[in-house]
């Protein structure tokens, strides 16, 4: 019983009580946490304590455990942003996405590690120390939803919240080996949660299946179930340019098979889609300058608590200023107006999320496919979705088999505004296919 959809009609059924699986999530948890440090807050007495008061009536949650990274407010609970500036800040309610949860009958047992202020992509940056990946504990999570990759991918949980503003619940979800969805801009309340950059923030789930993943975005979106559709007639456009050039041999080769799934379930590809080019740093010039706006006081009064990194991201931001980012949001629509013309050709377009699988902690740059060498502090890892970003789209990552050193590879779709069924419908073929083997990691591994 390891998916959320299961646990819930487990609970229906009275094949087993919330509280048992709370027990058992919070004992997972436990025993993950040296291996990985996915989570910077656990409370498993007080989530046992709601799951022995659940109402019986229910929800499409009902009993189900989960975590939420640690930008949502909580009720009573600190909301840090795994930042040591933030520390003692004590939420007085819960976040909109966290009441949603609650309400559908889900438990939140703990907050998940995420890289400071979510402002990079690889979760060692942390006052609550690194995030180790469950399949090797040597290399990153990605980021900054790391934790919560790594609690789903460890089955200490089926969902977890996380947030994406340049790919931080893709990547984590590629490099770990879960399904992660980024819900269109403005699809999901931001209400509570602490901002990085609010023109492109979003909110969405890491999610064990798409079948879990799109009941999270349901209860998220306040919406109902769609009907069961099928990808036969989808339209699928594979996405060039950077999107083709970064990729290393092996990201290409699960593209390839992602393509082959989806063909397969009967949807129809759409050949010459497009040959994207951006400019990484229009990202940043909007990023870094509105994460300044929103976390200025740091600087101040917080300056020797934040890491050197984040200080310099802040320290761009306020050097760029305004006028810097309303350029720069300019730019943003060019790429928008990019995705939309290929958009008006395919209804999903089919890309790699990350350039490579997850790199060794100790890495500070990575070599792209076509050779290049950047910085991962200046995108590296999120070079191929930071544009989705830019365009207010919104995209899943889908896993799509595993590298020769048995590390998991992910695909990204990426869809129309508001279009999150055809994504969800086009990952479920493709984890259908079976073309990724499933597999459990185990602590001690």
């Amino acid at each position: 019983m390891r998916t959320a959809v299961e646990m819930a009609r487990a609970v229906a059924e009275r094949r087993v009580t919330p509280a048992e699986l709370i027990e058992e999530a919070v004992r997972r948890a436990e025993e993950w946490q040296p291996a990985t440090n996915a989570f910077s807050q656990l409370h498993g007495d007080e989530a046992l304590d709601r799951a022995r008061f659940l109402e019986p009536s229910g929800g499409p949650l009902l009993g189900v455990p989960v975590a939420v990274k640690d930008l949502f407010d909580v009720a009573g609970w600190e909301t840090t942003g795994c930042c040591a500036g933030y520390r003692g800040r004590i939420a007085s309610r819960d976040s909109e996405a966290v009441r949603r949860l609650r309400a559908a009958g889900a438990v939140v047992i703990g907050k998940t590690n995420q890289h400071e202020l979510a402002a990079g992509a690889t979760n060692q940056v942390s006052a609550c120390g690194p995030t180790w990946n469950p399949w090797d504990r040597t290399r990153i999570t990605g980021g900054s939803s790391g934790g919560s990759g790594a609690a789903v991918a460890a089955g200490v949980v089926p969902i977890a919240l996380g947030t994406d503003t340049g790919g931080s619940i893709r990547i984590p979800a590629s490099l770990c080996g879960t399904v992660g969805l980024k819900a269109s801009f403005g699809a999901v309340s931001l209400e509570g949660v602490m901002p990085l950059s609010p023109s492109m923030d979003t909110v969405g789930p890491l999610a064990g299946s798409v079948a879990d993943a799109a009941v999270a975005f349901t209860v998220l979106g306040g919406g109902r179930p769609e009907e069961h559709m099928s990808a036969a007639g989808l339209r699928v456009g594979v996405l060039g340019g950077v999107f083709e050039e970064a990729a290393v041999p092996e990201v290409l080769a699960a593209r390839e098979r992602a393509r082959d799934a989806l063909a397969g379930a009967g949807a129809s590809m759409v050949d010459g889609i497009g040959d994207l080019r951006y400019d990484p740093e229009t990202w940043a010039r909007i990023a870094w300058t509105e994460l300044f706006a929103a976390h200025r006081d740091l600087l101040d009064e917080g300056f020797e608590a934040l890491h050197p990194w984040t200080r310099d991201f802040l320290e761009q931001g306020r050097g760029w200023g305004e006028p810097v980012r309303q350029r720069s949001l300019g730019e943003a629509l060019a790429v928008r107006r990019a995705f939309d013309e290929m958009l008006q050709r395919a209804d999903v377009l089919l890309a790699p999320v990350t350039p490579t699988p997850a790199i060794s902690a100790d890495v500070r740059e990575v070599t792209l496919g076509d050779g290049r060498v950047l910085d991962i502090r200046r995108g590296a890892i999120s070079l191929l979705t930071r544009p989705v970003n830019l365009a207010g789209l919104p995209a899943v990552s889908v896993p799509a088999g595993w590298s020769e050193e048995g590390l998991p590879l992910g695909v990204q779709l990426i869809g129309r505004p508001g279009d999150e069924k055809s994504l969800l419908v086009a990952a479920g073929a493709i984890e259908l296919s079976g073309m990724h083997e499933p597999r459990v990691p185990e602590p001690a591994g």
